[in-house]
């Protein structure tokens, strides 16, 4: 394995998205680096020119594309590292695992990981990279946690699958819970300004993330809520819960709405401490409006 000095990322889909943030992180920490991209900010002709070039290959591009790239880079990746950084992980790794049935002489690691932020993020302190799946040597597994390490961001593992299931409803149950939300305002039609306007700091939070989450790129969360298979049970089961409670306050059964709110206080008890983070981010958040609305 070369030293990190002389290693040479190669990243495909770095124009744009995270692949651009993977850019920008990996040149600041000293390696050289080149991208491939569908635009016209390519640094090579082609996928196959990049993965020629290059010791360890980051496959950055969208989730419904991801497949057809690895089936395309795959049998030029001997003696190569593969890292594929897909917000969904079971249909990838399962491709990969046939790629390697399909090309027996192919002898390239593979690595699977999960960064929980977009490429907006400056500072990697505190943030979370997920590793999922691992086949071949951990030589740059274990650099690549070195590195993040000292940034102090977190590096958990959780097996692939399980990623999915836990990403049904991190990602999953939460993007539809805004994406409904915020259809619910704009269906609603007050003004957005207003209600900016009137919200404590607590509910402006919300609007903080509704608006987060609908100005950006709708394609990537359309492929999280369809391509991760257990999504589905999550909504299943919130869509139920809605209808519950739904009724219970349209037939003002306010006994049954308290015992409806009483029976998941034992599910959050072990979040308690939560509270006073939630206090902390609504005070700074009162300042940093002030700040604002006195510019």
């Amino acid at each position: 394995m070369q030293n990190a000095n002389t290693k040479k990322i190669g990243i495909i889909g770095g124009s744009r998205g995270l692949g651009s943030w993977l850019v920008k992180f990996f040149t600041a920490s000293g390696y050289r680096v080149v991208f491939s991209s569908a635009d016209e900010h390519s640094q090579v002709s082609d996928n196959r020119s990049l993965v020629e070039q290059s010791d360890v290959i980051f496959v950055a591009v969208p989730i419904g594309a991801m497949c057809a790239v690895l089936s395309e880079i795959y049998p030029y990746a001997h003696g190569k590292t593969i890292v594929e950084v897909c917000s969904v992980k079971k249909f990838v790794v399962e491709h990969y695992l046939k790629l390697r049935e399909q090309y027996p002489t192919v002898q390239a690691d593979f690595v699977s990981i999960h960064p929980m932020f977009n490429q907006m993020l400056r500072y990697l302190k505190g943030q979370v990279i997920l590793f999922n799946y691992l086949n071949g040597t951990n030589l740059w597994e274990s650099e690549m946690r070195k590195l993040f390490a000292a940034h102090q961001a977190r590096c958990l593992y959780i097996d692939y699958i399980h990623h999915d299931e836990v990403m049904g409803v991190v990602q999953g149950l939460n993007h539809f819970n805004i994406f409904a939300s915020a259809k619910t305002l704009n269906t609603l039609g007050n003004q957005l300004g207003i209600i900016r306007d009137v919200a404590s700091p607590p509910y402006r939070i919300f609007l903080i993330f509704f608006s987060r989450y609908v100005l950006q790129d709708a394609g990537l969360y359309a492929d999280i809520q369809m391509y991760n298979e257990f999504v589905p049970k999550a909504l299943d089961i919130f869509r139920r819960e809605v209808d519950t409670l739904y009724h219970l306050i349209v037939s003002k059964d306010r006994t049954g709405f308290l015992d409806y709110v009483q029976t998941a206080r034992g599910y959050f008890l072990e979040n308690s401490e939560d509270i006073g983070i939630s206090n902390h981010l609504i005070e700074q958040l009162g300042v940093y409006l002030n700040k604002l609305n006195a510019e």
